[in-house]
């Protein structure tokens, strides 16, 4: 008997199997109000360099490099960096990198990332209305060169015909979206610390 999920492509089951978390961490975000003001935002700008710093070496993994061929392309962490400095932000410590034992755990993590660009188009706009641009503070809400639509497809197609494991693929994606949000918890904690 088959079981609809498994008639799914990689990119569905990982849209399935993280609905729920993604969801929870997209309001979570709303309600911090990160958008609200500028200082609200640099917290953004430093949960998005600290995720993006653990995924770093995924952009050049190996066997995924072989998969997507402009991987590495991808990767905006140095954009995250040039925010940080255009805000006037220390650089955290503690890093803890993701899990690239394997490509498909990988991959995982890597479909929080690459998804996150869509969601991007909505904050760019709500980045702008605090003076944050493409150009200072919001480089990494950049759209990819190709546009957010075709890179999106393009990544997806990628996965979807790569054979990648899908039961370790959505561990990777999980953890990805549950690291985001012991980011977004723990800038929450510190911003209500009384001083």
């Amino acid at each position: 008997m088959i079981r609809m999920s498994d008639t799914l492509s990689l990119s569905l089951r990982l849209k399935d199997a993280t609905h729920t978390i993604h969801e929870d961490l997209d309001r979570g975000i709303m309600a911090q109000g990160l958008f609200s003001s500028a200082d609200k935002y640099r917290n953004f700008v430093q949960l998005q360099y600290q995720f993006h710093r653990d995924i770093n070496a995924l952009y050049n993994h190996a066997q995924l490099v072989e998969i997507i061929p402009d991987l590495s392309a991808r990767n905006r962490f140095a954009q995250v960096c040039q925010d940080m400095q255009d805000l006037g932000l220390p650089i955290p410590d503690g890093a803890s990198p993701a899990d690239d034992k394997d490509a498909s755990t990988a991959i995982g993590w890597l479909y929080v990332a690459e998804g996150s660009k869509l969601g991007a188009n909505f904050l760019t706009k709500l980045a702008e209305k605090l003076g944050f641009t493409e150009t200072f503070g919001a480089r990494h809400l950049a759209a990819d060169p190709d546009g957010r639509g075709p890179s999106w497809n393009a990544f997806k197609s990628a996965i979807d015909h790569a054979g990648f494991d899908p039961a370790l693929a959505v561990v990777g994606a999980r953890a990805g979206f549950l690291r985001v949000k012991a980011y977004l918890l723990a800038s929450n904690a510190k911003a209500n610390t009384p001083a």
